[in-house]
């Protein structure tokens, strides 16, 4: 079911331009086994107040890449809504790393942001059920600002979403198998990241050729496409 949504995913990149037929995925991390569903962090992209976090997990490239779109999975927390009722939005962000004294790592700088209605990210179901009933969905969105992330670099990636009612149900971005299982989590109410070892966040990084010709298309025809929605 994975490789199959994983083929959705670029196909859905590559319908923007004849160019992005060479997108490809140049990171992934994602959950195998079907017991993971229950599992994951709870990331909120504004303060609640209960379950008060927004998750990052960190990465890096084997490359150089001009990452122009994400794919990631998650669920309800279930409470109120088995499906994606109480959100409406996505936010995606990508962070620079540091190193503690300690040698914990953290993320550091805010390096790009960018939110998305509910409506932009492609929600897909992907067949999977938590023992409440919710339903994992693969997500999908193209980043209207490719941002150029560098080999052999510790980043960071921030994906939350907004919940309707903040006193109803929180995203929790599904577990991935393991990594390095280290990941971070920002409470709202202390206003600092901390340090987490525990277990990794299902998403994939996508790049195409870093062309400034792409580059410009492809940002056209996304805000084209949005203009067509409102």
């Amino acid at each position: 079911m994975i490789q199959h949504l994983n083929a959705i995913s670029i196909a859905i990149v590559c319908s923007i331009s004849a160019c992005a037929a060479q997108a490809e995925i140049v990171y992934s991390q994602t959950s195998t086994d079907p017991s993971q569903t229950d599992f994951g962090w709870y990331s909120s992209s504004e303060p609640r107040p209960t379950r008060n976090f927004k998750h990052a997990d960190n990465f890096m490239l084997g490359s150089s890449a001009q990452i122009t779109a994400v794919n990631w999975w998650g669920t309800s927390e279930g409470l109120s809504h088995t499906d994606l009722t109480n959100f409406d939005s996505f936010q995606i962000e990508f962070w620079s790393s540091r190193t503690q004294p300690n040698g914990r790592i953290k993320p550091s700088e805010l390096l790009s942001t960018e939110s998305f209605d509910l409506s932009e990210t492609n929600a897909t179901d992907t067949g999977r059920l938590t023992s409440r009933g919710t339903i994992e969905y693969m997500h999908s969105a193209i980043l209207s600002n490719a941002i150029t992330l560098e080999a052999d670099t510790m980043y960071w990636i921030s994906i939350s979403a907004r919940s309707i009612d903040p006193t109803a149900d929180v995203w929790q971005w599904q577990d991935a198998d393991n990594t390095d299982q280290i990941s971070s989590s920002w409470t709202y109410q202390f206003g600092v990241w901390q340090y987490q070892f525990d277990t990794d966040s299902a998403f994939q990084l996508i790049a195409v050729p870093a062309s400034s010709t792409f580059a410009g298309l492809a940002g056209s025809m996304v805000l084209i496409a949005r203009r067509r929605r409102a």
